[in-house]
């Protein structure tokens, strides 16, 4: 499910971009090269597949 919100918000982000037609060619270039470097983030640290299992931790004393 992470990677159907992921990649949905890159979708809509860089549509917006393109339809409203206030950007350059090189800064969409810019923009989707910024979007792939963030999914790729995602994929490296993210680890979308694993479920969350919050862990407090032990304090020395």
């Amino acid at each position: 499910m992470g990677w159907l919100i992921t990649l949905a918000l890159t979708a809509l982000s860089f549509g917006f971009l393109y339809f409203s037609k206030q950007c350059s060619r090189q800064a969409l270039e810019i923009c989707a090269a910024a979007l792939l470097i963030g999914i790729a983030g995602y994929a490296w640290q993210g680890s979308p597949e694993m479920e969350g299992n919050p862990v407090s931790r032990a304090i020395p004393r």
